[in-house]
């Protein structure tokens, strides 16, 4: 079904409106002027009646006849002007606003053919400078997420292709004779492999929990022992030099939710401290109020920058990439913490000073 322009309906609309009021206010003075001439008349007295006025309906003389036709005539010409004023209004406006919409038509032509860069002028009446508005975030979004689409192709790419470059020329090595095959190069082959199915199976995790579908077994659990554990796993690994600070046996913090994600979240917290902290100390807080319970972890390692600390949930973000890769980091555990965090319904959150230490944690509803 073909559908009318914008300038179209306006013009109509308005003509319609305009001559409809023409038409009204000239029939209802017409028909005005029509009964005060006979109200006239019929007052006036009748010769030789003694004085009384006319009874009946009075014949209008040829002047009034002639001024109630020069009133319809006015009535005809009123009609017209407003038609003509109608149009020139009715294309004015139509313009006005069309202009916009048609830039916004534009631009999303624009935009459906990958101009991501592409916006609009805002200008119109507040409806329309609204909708542009509502076009430049749109654009902004898009081109955000592209970028991550591309960033994320290029970081998978980039973690993917080590391992398996090394798995490969140790395995065309010993394949031509060049590599002895002994236990400690089929050893190094399996370490490459076994990264790349870690993240592979991270990546996975990451798309399951970003779509809002990993599975949780809900039920109450008592977020502090879950604490406790991680802590005594941690100190098992971590150099001398570093203390691993025990949490309180009398603490408790009971919350409804899934201990296995949630240990998840803890050890990777903590394995993220263990790996930038080479001296000092990491320490677990656990604090509850009347509606949630906060757990953070601090370490004394070489903190992140202010630019750099807004990003380190982002998939891939390594505040030290030489560093993270150096100790097997691929940026994804914390992306992953964080959408578990949200399921449960709460959210996560970062401090930290270069050359002081990072503080990561979360809260969650009790």
């Amino acid at each position: 079904m073909k559908r009318a322009s914008l300038t179209f309906q306006m013009f109509i609309s308005i003509l319609l409106v305009a001559l409809g009021t023409a038409l009204t206010v000239g029939l209802f003075a017409r028909f005005a002027l029509s009964s005060a001439f006979d109200s006239y008349l019929s007052s006036i007295p009748t010769p030789g009646s003694g004085g009384r006025p006319h009874m009946g309906r009075v014949m209008l003389g040829a002047a009034e006849q002639s001024f109630i036709a020069s009133v319809d005539k006015s009535v005809y010409i009123a009609a017209l002007i407003a038609v003509a004023v109608a149009t020139i209004v009715a294309v004015l406006l139509a313009a006005y606003l069309s202009r916009p919409l048609k830039r916004l038509e534009t631009a999303a032509d624009e935009l459906s053919q990958g101009e991501l860069t592409h916006r609009v002028t805002v200008q119109g009446p507040l409806e329309v400078a609204r909708l542009g508005d509502a076009f430049n975030r749109m654009a902004d979004s898009l081109e955000e997420a592209e970028g991550l689409r591309r960033r994320l192709v290029a970081d998978v790419a980039h973690e993917l292709r080590n391992p398996l470059a090394a798995a490969r020329a140790q395995a065309e090595g010993m394949a031509e004779g060049v590599i002895v095959a002994d236990q400690a190069r089929l050893d190094s082959v399996v370490d490459d492999l076994v990264h790349l199915s870690v993240l592979v199976e991270d990546l996975q995790e990451l798309a399951i929990a970003e779509a809002g579908h990993l599975s949780y077994l809900m039920g109450p659990m008592d977020l502090a022992a879950i604490a406790r554990g991680e802590l005594v796993r941690t100190a098992a690994a971590v150099p001398q030099n570093v203390d691993v600070e025990p949490l309180s046996d009398s603490l408790s913090a009971p919350i409804l939710g899934d201990e296995r994600r949630l240990s998840q979240v803890m050890r990777n917290l903590l394995s993220n401290a263990v790996r930038h902290t080479t001296n000092g100390s990491i320490r677990v807080t656990i604090t509850t109020s009347p509606s949630e319970v906060r757990v953070s972890v601090a370490d004394t390692g070489e903190g992140i920058p202010a630019e750099e600390l807004p990003h380190i949930f982002e998939r891939f973000f390594r505040a030290d990439a030489a560093r993270a890769s150096d100790t097997g980091g691929a940026g994804l555990g914390l992306a992953i913490s964080r959408s578990i965090i949200r399921d449960h319904g709460g959210d996560m959150f970062a401090q930290s000073e270069v050359g002081v230490g990072t503080t990561v944690g979360f809260f969650l509803p009790l």
